[in-house]
């Protein structure tokens, strides 16, 4: 990318770690932490959701690893909650090769009710097995000493932010990019011309499980509590896909955009038309996944693109 694609990523991302230098509301700043943090899911779906095509419904199972991680390592056995994120990372990596070695041999709706599955049998054992405490939850640990502890920990979700779009950038670009692309074109046409698919989603389900992990560590360290309904929701996974979807599944910025627009509206609906406001919700999704088929980043796409051609016309 050249230097003038690169300063709207520049600008957005030290706007973001600003953002603490200015905003003192403390539930204005709850909504923009949610707001990188869900962008972080959006793109580590995307690289197996957008770029493979794999509608992948199991993600949650990689967030609660995150997440459980961090408060049973220093609950058991005394851990410092970023050795309990490291070990999360490294368990939702292992679970991932587990996992996308058997799901990765199924197709279609085939694959996305066996990724459902495993996190719902992840959810279940959470529910059930003791040392979880079940249904009543675990206390976690800050990553951060007070005072500020919030603020530190939003500080560090922006460097995870960039890093998730590192990565992405990276992949838009590469041959890994163009395979996985190949892949959710024509699975067998991929194969045809020597792309191994079951190895590339698999690479693909690594990099976006150890993503997942990292956001989910960080969530369970700003609200301290964690129990199977909350970080191994299915919902969860839902929204990750919706928010790529609504960006621009597929695109480097999609996911980004997705989470500013399914975030802070959903905070406004909620806020001002209270038990009404689902039913608003579903009917700006539905809206939108009628008329911006390609999410809400194919419109700055055709203004830049209109934008542009004159000049390519005039060269």
């Amino acid at each position: 990318m050249s230097t003038s694609r690169w300063l709207p990523a520049a600008l957005f991302f030290a706007f973001l770690l600003s953002i603490p230098l200015w905003m003192r509301d403390a539930y204005l700043q709850q909504i923009v932490f949610r707001v990188v943090i869900f962008a972080v899911l959006g793109v580590a779906w995307n690289l197996v959701g957008g770029y493979a095509g794999q509608l992948s419904l199991g993600h949650v199972a990689y967030f609660g690893i995150g997440a459980y991680s961090v408060a049973l390592f220093h609950e058991r056995f005394g851990w410092n909650p970023w050795a309990g994120t490291l070990a999360g990372v490294l368990l939702a990596a292992v679970a991932a090769l587990g996992i996308g070695s058997l799901t990765f041999r199924l197709r279609g709706p085939y694959f996305a009710l066996s990724t459902l599955a495993t996190a719902e049998i992840l959810r279940l054992l959470a529910l059930n097995l003791s040392f979880t405490h079940g249904a009543l939850g675990m206390i976690a640990p800050g990553l951060f000493s007070e005072p500020n502890g919030d603020r530190k920990t939003y500080l560090a979700s922006v460097p995870l932010l960039a890093l998730a779009f590192l990565l992405t950038t990276w992949t838009h670009q590469s041959r890994f990019g163009y395979s996985l692309r190949a892949i959710r074109e024509n699975e067998d046409t991929a194969m045809a011309v020597g792309i191994n698919p079951a190895w590339e989603k698999l690479k693909a389900l690594l990099l976006s499980a150890v993503l997942v992990a990292a956001a989910g560590s960080l969530y369970a360290s700003v609200f301290q509590f964690i129990g199977p309904d909350s970080v191994l929701a299915i919902d969860l996974s839902v929204q990750m896909a919706l928010i790529a979807m609504l960006g621009g599944a597929g695109t480097v910025w999609g996911p980004i955009i997705g989470s500013v627009v399914l975030t802070v509206s959903a905070e406004w609906l909620k806020a001002y038309l209270e038990r009404a406001h689902l039913l608003v919700y579903g009917l700006l999704l539905v809206v939108v996944v009628l008329f911006l088929p390609g999410g809400v980043v194919s419109i700055f796409k055709q203004r830049w693109f209109q934008r542009t051609r004159p000049r390519t016309q005039a060269a």
